[in-house]
C-alpha cells in the first residue's frame, strides 16, 4: 500500500534531477513504452527504494552502494498481473511463487472462496498471513458466494461481519465472482447488501455471467457487476464489452478461451477492457509452461499484436482495478520490471519487484518466508466415520428407473436415465455398464449429513476415489464400484485430514495430501506434480476416461449445469430444483 512521506518525495526529486545516486541502476534497456506503444532502446531506468525515479538516458550520480544492472539487448517491460486467478487451494501460495515470480508475474488479484468454503474466516486470515512473506504483490477478492447457493448445498460459510472486515482491507479489491442466479433469480438480501457495501467503497464486483443472457445479464450487469472471465466465444466476449464489462481471456489449465476469442482482436478499435487471466493453474502448466507469461505467449502467437497483448497482462489490468502505480515503467511507479530476451517467446532474464532483484535466470534468488498454519488448519473435518452401509440406495423393486449424472465433459454434466437391477434391496453399482455410485458427505458434521447417487460416463472399472476439494464447498466426494471401497476411500481422507485417494479391494493405490485446510497440499511444487500424475495415471489404468484430479473438484459444482449431487440431494442446476433420484419402479 502506498506509504509516502514529504521527506520520500523530496528524494525521489533528487534522484530524478540526478542529484541523489538510486539505489538500482538499469542501464541501456530497450524500453517498451505502453501508451506510446514506442520501442526505446538504451533506456536507463534508476529506481530509488521501491519507485522508478527516472527513466531515459541516466546522466546523473551513482555511487558504489548503487547495484547497477546491465540490460544491453535485453527488453525492459512492466511486472505482469494475473488479474483472476485461485492461489487459496491445491499449492501454497509460497509454492506458486517458486515458480510463477521467475517467469515474470509480479502481482496477482486472487479469489479467496475455495478457502472461505473450506475453513471460513479463519482460512482466509491465515492464507493472507502466508501471502504477507511471498515475493509478490497479492490483492485480494473478497469471499463471495459461501457456499454458492445455500438452498441447496451447506459450507463453513462467512458471516456479514467477516465480509466487512475483509472488504475494507486496503489489499481487498473487490467481491469476488457472484453466481448471478444468487442475485437475479433469488433475489438474495443478504448478497445485495454486500454488493452495495462493496460499491460504497468504490471496489470491483467481479462476476460470473455463464448462462446469463439478454435481460438477465443487463440486469446482473446493472448491479454494478463490471467483468466476466467465463466468455467462451467471440459473441459472448462482445456482448459483455458492449455492456461495459472488463473480458478477461481465460487461458488456464482446465478452460483454454484464447483460441476462441482471439478473432476479437479484429473488430476492436479499444482494447482496454481486454485482458489475460489464469483462472485455475495445476503444478504441472505452472511448472511446465508457466502462468500469466504462458497466456502471453499464446496470445501473440494468436495474432495480438506485441504492444496489445502485453497491455492484457500489464497496464489494462492495472488501470482496470484502479492500480494506479502499477502497470507501466515511468517515473513515480512501482518498481515491478521484467527484463525480458526476446518478445515473442518472453523469455525472462531478471524479475525486479519492489524495487529488488528477487529472480534471475528462472530462479528466485531468496526463498518465501516460512509460514506454519494452525492446528486447527489441520483438524477441519468433523465427521469421524463411514460405513459400506452409507452408500447403499434402499429399494424394494425388481429394477428401477434411476436419474444418473452423465459425464460429458471436464466441466459439464447431463442427465441420463438408467435401469438399475435391484440386489438384496439395495441399488448397485453396475461398472460393466458404466455406472458408479456416487456421494457428497458434509464434513462439518460428526453424524454424517450426505446424499447419494449415481454416475455415468467415466469408464471406471474398479476401485473408489474420494476428494475433499469440491468446487465450491470442499465437502467430501467420493465415486466408487462396490460400497466396500466407496468406505474405504471417504474413511483413509479422513485420517489423513484431507486429500484425493484411489483405493481398490482395500488397497490404497494412489493418493495426493491436501490437509490445510482440507484443500491445500504441504508438498513442495515437484512433488505435488508427481502425485497428481500418479493419481490420474492409475485411475486411467483402471478405465478412467477423464483425469481424475480434476473431474473429483468439478463433478459436484452447482455453479455449471446440468445436474450435481450436494450433501442435501440431487439437484437440476438449470431449474435450481431438487429431483428425485429414483424416476419409477419396473416389477
Amino acid at each position: 500500500m502506498p506509504n509516502f512521506s514529504k521527506e520520500l518525495l523530496l528524494e525521489l526529486k533528487e534522484v530524478a534531477l540526478g542529484e541523489r545516486p538510486p539505489d538500482l541502476l538499469i542501464k541501456k534497456g530497450i524500453l517498451l513504452n505502453l501508451l506510446t506503444e514506442e520501442l526505446l532502446p538504451e533506456t536507463d531506468i534508476a529506481i530509488y527504494k521501491n519507485r522508478i525515479a527516472f527513466v531515459g538516458q541516466w546522466k546523473g550520480k551513482f555511487s558504489k552502494e548503487t547495484e547497477i544492472i546491465d540490460a544491453k539487448g535485453l527488453f525492459l517491460l512492466p511486472g505482469f498481473i494475473d488479474p483472476h486467478c485461485h492461489l487459496d487451494f491445491v499449492f501454497r501460495i509460497s509454492e506458486y511463487s517458486r515458480f510463477a515470480v521467475p517467469k515474470g508475474t509480479t502481482t496477482v488479484i486472487t479469489e479467496t472462496a475455495m478457502l472461505a468454503n473450506s475453513g471460513g474466516y479463519e482460512a482466509v486470515r491465515e492464507f493472507l498471513q502466508e501471502a504477507k512473506g511471498a515475493p509478490l504483490r497479492v490483492y485480494l477478492l473478497c469471499p463471495s458466494v459461501i457456499p454458492p447457493f445455500p438452498k441447496f448445498e451447506t459450507s463453513a460459510g462467512f458471516s456479514f461481519e467477516a465480509f466487512k472486515e475483509i472488504i475494507n482491507l486496503p489489499f481487498c479489491l473487490g467481491l469476488g465472482e457472484t453466481y448471478w442466479p444468487r442475485v437475479i433469480m433469488d433475489n438474495d438480501e443478504d448478497m445485495l447488501q454486500r454488493f452495495a457495501e462493496t460499491l460504497n467503497l468504490g471496489k470491483r464486483l467481479e462476476g460470473h455471467a455463464a448462462g446469463a443472457r439478454n435481460e438477465k445479464l443487463q440486469a446482473y450487469t446493472a448491479l454494478g457487476i463490471s467483468s466476466c472471465h467465463e466468455a467462451t466465444s467471440e459473441e459472448e466476449a462482445f456482448n459483455l464489452l458492449r455492456l461495459g464489462h472488463a473480458v478477461m481471456i481465460r487461458q488456464g489449465y482446465i478452460r483454454k478461451e484464447l483460441p476462441k476469442i482471439a478473432s476479437l482482436k479484429h473488430k476492436l478499435k479499444d482494447m482496454r477492457n481486454l485482458m489475460l487471466c489464469t483462472d485455475l493453474l495445476d503444478p504441472e502448466t505452472l511448472i511446465e509452461k508457466g502462468g500469466i507469461d504462458w497466456a502471453l505467449r499464446e496470445a501473440i502467437r494468436e495474432g495480438f499484436g506485441i504492444f496489445e497483448a502485453i497491455k492484457m497482462v500489464t497496464l489494462n489490468p492495472a488501470q482496470y482495478f484502479g492500480l494506479k502505480d502499477l502497470g507501466f515503467l515511468g517515473p513515480g511507479k512501482l518498481a515491478d520490471v521484467v527484463l525480458v530476451e526476446d518478445l515473442k517467446e518472453m523469455k525472462v532474464r531478471l524479475v525486479i519487484l519492489n524495487g529488488k532483484l528477487v529472480a534471475e535466470n528462472g530462479k528466485l534468488l531468496s526463498l518465501p518466508l516460512p509460514f506454519r498454519y494452525s492446528r486447527k488448519a489441520f483438524e477441519s473435518f468433523k465427521v469421524k466415520h463411514v460405513v459400506p452401509s452409507l452408500f447403499s440406495v434402499p429399494f424394494n423393486g425388481k429394477k428401477a428407473k434411476v436419474r444418473t449424472i452423465q459425464v460429458l465433459n471436464d466441466t459439464i454434466t447431463a442427465e441420463a436415465i438408467v435401469e438399475i437391477k435391484n440386489k438384496s434391496g439395495n441399488l448397485p453399482a453396475d461398472p460393466e455398464k458404466d455406472i458408479l455410485k456416487i456421494a457428497q458427505i458434509f464434513k462439518g458434521s460428526e453424524n454424517p449429513i450426505f446424499s447419494v447417487g449415481f454416475l455415468k460416463g467415466t469408464g471406471l472399472k474398479a476401485g473408489a476415489l474420494a476428494s475433499s476439494i469440491t468446487w465450491d464447498a470442499n465437502n467430501i466426494f467420493v465415486m466408487g464400484t462396490n460400497e466396500e471401497d466407496m468406505s474405504f476411500a471417504v474413511n483413509t481422507l479422513i485420517e489423513h485430514k484431507g486429500g484425493m485417494f484411489l483405493v481398490k479391494d482395500g488397497k490404497l493405490l494412489a493418493s495426493l495430501l491436501l490437509t490445510i485446510w482440507g484443500i491445500i497440499s504441504p508438498l513442495k511444487m515437484e512433488e505435488l506434480k508427481e502425485k497428481i500424475q500418479q493419481l490420474d495415471h492409475t485411475a486411467q489404468s483402471l478405465g478412467m476416461k477423464w483425469r481424475a484430479f480434476v473431474l473429483l473438484q468439478t463433478l459436484p459444482f452447482t455453479g455449471l449445469p446440468s445436474l450435481r449431487l450436494t450433501e442435501k440431494g440431487l439437484l437440476d442446476v438449470k431449474k435450481q430444483e431438487f429431483v428425485p433420484l429414483i424416476v419409477d419402479k419396473i416389477e
